[in-house]
């Protein structure tokens, strides 16, 4: 994988494609490529503090640790929700304050927690008794934060069946803990990635308010509600967004009105990253799926530079989320068509059946809203290189990136 500088230019990212492609030999320019779009990045942090704006976002480093994102999102003051010893130590050596990470994985390997003490990370998430004895004994001065379990059917990953406790589970913990002598500091849940369910918000944080109540009355100093992630961030989705957002604040003033002296953070990954980025990949070979049936037309397949073991994993989830699109102004009909990946197997399909005008080996087929889970869900299978990564903005964005002192050693070298 290799890093562009960026490119200052007012060109819109598929412009920017066109011109990458364009100034290329083509016989050189085997890579699939990213292009992060850093407009698009500023505006979601700024999309999301006038949404909830009692929400600090905590981003989740799980769904894309690209460089320049951690330190953009750094660099504007986000927290990180680190859920590995390497993301903890990536965050820190960017500069970022231990007190800005939530060590988010309810189980923890035992050398973890003796690095992330070393390190000050002392506020961390747990959800059943034997992760509290170890804790007890590895971390003891950890600033707990308990999970409870969010059953939510309309989440395409649902988080219940692996992580969380119930309410009366809850009870149990918080007894244990005092028991213990640790400290719990606050309460949090998961309602599942990728949540199609706004409506899943407003019994988690209502359960997290019952919780809440039964530990302050154990006499814990419960001061921390984290609201977990699950929020959309694709493009032609942030009317989904604002609702939920709507029904997150309406909740947060039911249950945690400012009165009641709570701070609210989140874990959201996709919602910053999944429209920022999006992937040019190009067609090394074509077939057409001749079938026994002459009244139906013939399928156009495609095979691409890229596969469900890099960056289109989601694919062996769910065939509909990515859509292809030509890079070229393509005239003529459309044609029932598939793109298959680069690897030989034979479930490496990116995209079933969809309609894409005719084109030839050498074109060029673009993948909006890829920036969440792709780069970090990577495999070397089969010996293909991971797909390259430019990065453009705006002038208007450089500016802004410059006053705010924002990756300045990749500013400089631009």
């Amino acid at each position: 994988m290799r890093h562009d500088a960026i490119l200052f230019s007012n060109l819109k990212p598929k412009e920017f494609a066109q011109e990458v492609v364009g100034k290329t030999n083509q016989d050189d320019l085997d890579n699939p490529f990213y292009i992060l779009d850093i407009d698009d990045l500023l505006y979601k942090v700024d999309l999301w503090r006038k949404s909830v704006p009692r929400v600090k976002p905590f981003y989740a480093v799980k769904c894309n640790d690209n460089p320049i994102v951690l330190e953009v999102l750094a660099g504007l003051g986000l927290g990180f929700d680190c859920a590995s010893l390497a993301e903890i130590e990536a965050m820190v050596s960017l500069g970022v304050d231990p007190s800005r990470i939530i060590y988010a994985h309810p189980q923890k390997h035992i050398s973890y927690l003796h690095r992330a003490q070393e390190l000050g990370v002392d506020l961390m998430t747990f959800d059943c008794e034997e992760e509290l004895y170890k804790i007890k004994e590895h971390h003891p001065y950890a600033r707990l934060v308990l999970r409870l379990k969010i059953d939510n059917k309309k989440a395409w990953f649902g988080m219940g069946d692996k992580f969380g406790c119930s309410e009366d589970e809850a009870l149990h913990l918080l007894h244990l803990a005092k028991d213990l002598d640790l400290a719990i500091v606050g309460i949090c849940f998961h309602v599942g990635s990728s949540n199609q369910d706004p409506g899943a918000f407003t019994g988690a944080i209502a359960a997290a308010r019952r919780t809440f109540d039964a530990g302050r009355d154990m006499g814990f100093d419960l001061r921390l509600l984290d609201i977990g992630g699950g929020y959309p961030g694709e493009k032609g989705l942030e009317g989904v967004f604002l609702k939920t957002a709507d029904i997150i604040n309406a909740g947060l003033d039911k249950h945690f009105p400012e009165s009641y002296g709570v701070n609210i953070i989140s874990e959201p990954g996709t919602f910053f990253v999944a429209s920022a980025f999006t992937i040019y990949t190009k067609i090394i070979g074509k077939r057409m799926n001749e079938g026994y049936d002459d009244t139906k037309p013939k399928e156009h397949m495609y095979y691409v530079n890229e596969s469900v073991y890099k960056s289109f994993v989601v694919s062996l989830f769910n065939d509909d989320p990515v859509e292809p699109e030509p890079l070229q102004d393509l005239d003529g009909p459309l044609h029932p068509s598939i793109v298959w990946g680069i690897t030989c197997d034979g479930v490496d399909k990116i995209k079933g059946t969809c309609k894409l005008p005719d084109m030839a080996v050498s074109d060029w087929i673009y993948f909006e809203n890829m920036g969440a889970y792709t780069i970090t869900i990577n495999s070397p299978f089969n010996g293909f290189p991971s797909a390259d990564i430019h990065y453009r903005a705006s002038k208007i964005v450089e500016d802004h990136l410059r006053r705010k002192k924002l990756i300045l050693s990749i500013l400089d070298s631009a």
